[in-house]
């Protein structure tokens, strides 16, 4: 006889009429947990957070799809060179809400980077988004093989905070 899994558990326990966080609390999970389970089974989730997959909210959310990567140092940049080649298509083209797309992505990545703490992965987001929000025509994305130590060498010799806007210092404390 199969046992059940806890994503057989979530689900049955949805069928029940029960609340993410409340299947959560049951199974001694992240309510992004269960949402991420009933999503992937074509059901409809009442919660999200920046952990989950929601449903696709925009005409560029297909274009975006399984592009955000940070298993490592490795993926993150093969997912900031995705990233960076849809921002400059969209500039190709002239279109502003690609392009805001695809700096919201990076954001997206930066962030879900930070919180499963992978440093080195999110700091790669961060400094291909602080390179794009500067310009409107940025340049093209140029991840060093070094990459992951050159920022964390940066850092450790930046000492002087007062020269860095609001945003770079949001970034360099969160």
């Amino acid at each position: 006889m199969k046992s059940l899994t806890k994503k057989d558990l979530a689900l049955s326990l949805r069928a029940s009429g029960r609340t993410v966080e409340e299947i959560a609390q049951t199974l001694k999970c992240s309510p992004s947990y269960v949402a991420n389970v009933l999503i992937a089974s074509g059901k409809t989730s009442d919660y999200s957070d920046l952990y989950t997959s929601s449903v696709a909210q925009n005409a560029y959310a297909r274009m975006f799809n399984g592009v955000l990567r940070f298993k490592n140092v490795e993926a993150a940049k093969e997912a900031v060179e995705r990233i960076d080649a849809l921002f400059h298509q969209f500039v190709r083209e002239n279109d502003r809400r690609g392009q805001h797309q695809a700096q919201l992505m990076a954001l997206i990545g930066k962030n879900r980077a930070e919180g499963i703490g992978k440093m080195a992965e999110a700091r790669i987001f961060a400094e291909w988004l602080l390179a794009h929000l500067e310009t409107t025509t940025a340049p093209a994305c140029d991840v060093q093989p070094d990459f992951a130590a050159e920022l964390e060498a940066r850092d450790e010799d930046e000492g002087d905070y007062a020269q860095m806007s609001p945003y770079e210092a949001t970034l360099a404390f969160a």
